[in-house]
């Protein structure tokens, strides 16, 4: 287990205290991204466009991602989101718009390690409105179908959408009841050997078997709460978001789903 680095060793001064889960209750091997919006703190108050996100993120995982002068690590984009304190800390996107902006910052960032992953595991905390198709996360390569795409989709009706024929990993919809409207929910979108699989609160609702595989090539940028060419902004709540570069095992999904499941109430 990596020890929690303070943000003086990544140059945001942030402080140990600053994070509000614990970093020995969830799956470590093959993390990648780590994002907790309770990272933020404080009351209920309005993030405003442009904001530098850097203290929602567990740093040690990716080792000196940092600001650059052109872009930062992750940073509001194209609106605002409510921040609200309960249920641990989470972005609330109902009344007011807009996505989370992941770059490439300096030094190792996400895109090259998601470049060299085989297998990959998205995973988070979410409620969905239910009136549209909205994306929980998203990365483009270049254009809508670029080789290096991966969208995670919600859609009415409990649907999940996928989206990622760029690296022939095929696309579709997957209609299974798998989650309500406006309730909290766990819920992992994962591809490996060659089968798309999906959980929601510890059970698997689904798979999809493609031929392919990930195929990553090049640096890009992704998003979250918005496809990254800022279509299907999500109307909901998004509390964690983390990516490994491997598939987790059923095991391995109980323990993330047992360390944080009180916090929403389930």
């Amino acid at each position: 287990m990596s020890p929690l680095f303070t943000g003086d060793k990544f140059g945001f001064g942030r402080s140990a205290t600053a994070v509000s889960t614990s970093l020995v209750d969830y799956v470590t091997d093959g993390l990648l991204f780590d994002l907790d919006f309770g990272r933020l703190g404080g009351s209920n108050r309005n993030i405003a466009d442009g904001t530098d996100l850097a203290a929602t993120l567990r740093h040690d995982t990716i080792s000196a991602w940092s600001s650059s002068s052109s872009t930062t690590p992750i940073d509001v984009d194209g609106g605002s989101f409510d921040y609200n304190s309960a249920n641990g800390g989470h972005m609330d996107t109902n009344s007011n718009d807009c996505r989370v902006l992941i770059g490439l910052g300096s030094g190792t960032n996400i895109s090259d390690t998601l470049n060299a992953a085989t297998s990959l595991c998205v995973e988070g905390w979410y409620q969905y409105g239910g009136s549209g198709r909205d994306v929980a996360v998203s990365r483009f390569g270049s254009g809508e179908y670029g080789n290096n795409q991966f969208n995670h989709i919600f859609d009415p009706g409990g649907q999940f959408h996928y989206n990622s024929s760029g690296w022939s990993g095929g696309s579709g919809n997957v209609d299974w009841d798998a989650f309500g409207d406006n309730v909290w929910f766990h819920c992992i979108w994962q591809f490996g050997s060659n089968q798309h699989r999906w959980w929601t609160n510890n059970s698997q609702v689904g798979t999809v078997n493609v031929t392919g595989n990930t195929g990553m090539s090049s640096d890009s940028r992704f998003s979250i709460a918005s496809r990254t060419d800022d279509y299907e902004r999500l109307q909901g709540k998004v509390a964690i978001v983390r990516i490994y570069n491997k598939v987790l095992s059923s095991t391995e999904i109980a323990q993330n789903w047992n360390a944080e499941k009180s916090r929403f109430g389930l």
